[in-house]
């Protein structure tokens, strides 16, 4: 046990240097100028103003903020979230990016600690695992996105359904990844989860009707049409991305949503959640490589499955240098394991398969 811990220690240490000595040799045009941080920032510099939505206005903000700026961080984020951003935009640019990443890291620590996981080996999954690599460096806001989920899930395993709710409600903030989310609160009958998400959103969409006019879900909508806040295929981890725009995607999304429903079916809360929020980035059209990082819980979910090769597959997702598409591939397969598991195996006291338990 001891070597065990050592050795996940030493592979947690070499992730953490590797992401460090990367990170420390980015210039500024990948570390300031290009991340996705420059445009909720020019959200919250422009709040209170439909102007956040158009390029000019953000291009504009970033310049007199960054001294820089790319064409394609643009402000496609929900009315609220220009309120939410608010606060922080009042700091420097550098000292909000900073903080932005050191609230990411805590997000990340909370989803650690309150999911069902050996915390050590996911830590060291974290430090390798490039979704989280690029959430970090970007400044993107998917950590966040998995505290407010392992928190719902510590609620509803404690029996605090309203609060699960409250917290699922603020996921709001990228609400077309948790699209799939309904098939676990109606599949469980969580009425009360249901009405306090349901009232979280509402008061949310209610103050930014209040703070831009009865037009800001118009303007919003049309600025989501704007091709500049879409990614190339090979910066996407969804099917789309794998199938480079061929309309075949569509029918694996539908392949993969019935996976998950499948699944959810006769899964714990846990693997229920960790398939909805996985199926959910693959079925998006329009995502980028840090909400990847959403496929991080079933990945350590597979950890438990009896199959040596499953757990093989799950350390090979977090492999930084995959081709592109590997990990899309990678995730599919592993939802197909956990459906053979669930399906193919006699069921265990708790919900888990006789072999995983065992």
């Amino acid at each position: 046990m001891k070597l065990r811990h050592a050795i996940v220690i030493a592979i947690l240490v070499a992730g953490i240097l590797l992401r460090f000595w990367i990170f420390s040799h980015l210039s500024r045009d990948l570390s300031v100028c290009s991340v996705d941080f420059g445009a909720f920032y020019a959200g919250g510099k422009l709040a209170g103003s439909l102007a956040m939505y158009s390029p000019d206005a953000v291009f504009a903000a970033q310049d007199r903020a960054m001294g820089c700026h790319k064409d394609y961080i643009i402000f496609i984020k929900p009315p609220f979230y220009g309120l939410i951003m608010w606060p922080l935009a009042r700091l420097p640019f550098d000292a909000a990016l900073w903080l932005w990443r050191i609230l990411g890291l805590a997000a990340l620590g909370i989803f650690l600690w309150l999911w069902p996981c050996d915390r050590l080996v996911a830590a060291a999954a974290c430090a390798w695992f490039l979704p989280e690599a690029s959430n970090f460096t970007a400044g993107q806001d998917v950590a966040f996105v998995l505290a407010l989920v392992a928190g719902a899930y510590y609620c509803l395993k404690t029996g605090r359904p309203i609060a699960a709710g409250v917290l699922f409600g603020l996921g709001a903030i990228k609400f077309h990844l948790l699209v799939l989310l309904p098939l676990v609160v109606l599949r469980r009958k969580l009425w009360r989860t249901i009405a306090a998400a349901a009232g979280t959103v509402a008061l949310l969409l209610g103050v930014a009707l209040v703070a831009y006019g009865p037009g800001c879900l118009a303007t919003y909508r049309n600025a989501l049409r704007d091709a500049r806040g879409s990614p190339a295929f090979r910066n996407m981890d969804n099917l789309n991305g794998l199938f480079h725009g061929h309309p075949i995607w569509i029918a694996a999304a539908v392949v993969v949503a019935l996976l998950v429903y499948f699944i959810n079916r006769k899964a714990s809360l846990e693997l229920a959640l960790a398939a909805v929020l996985a199926g959910g980035v693959l079925i998006v059209p329009h995502n980028t490589i840090s909400d990847g990082l959403l496929f991080l819980p079933l990945i350590l979910e597979a950890r438990r499955f009896a199959a040596a090769p499953v757990r093989a597959l799950a350390i090979v997702a977090l492999i930084p240098v995959l081709p592109p598409g590997a990990l899309q591939v990678a995730v599919i397969l592993l939802l197909l394991a956990a459906l053979r598991n669930l399906y193919l195996k006699p069921a265990a006291p708790g919900g888990q398969p006789a072999a995983a338990a065992a």
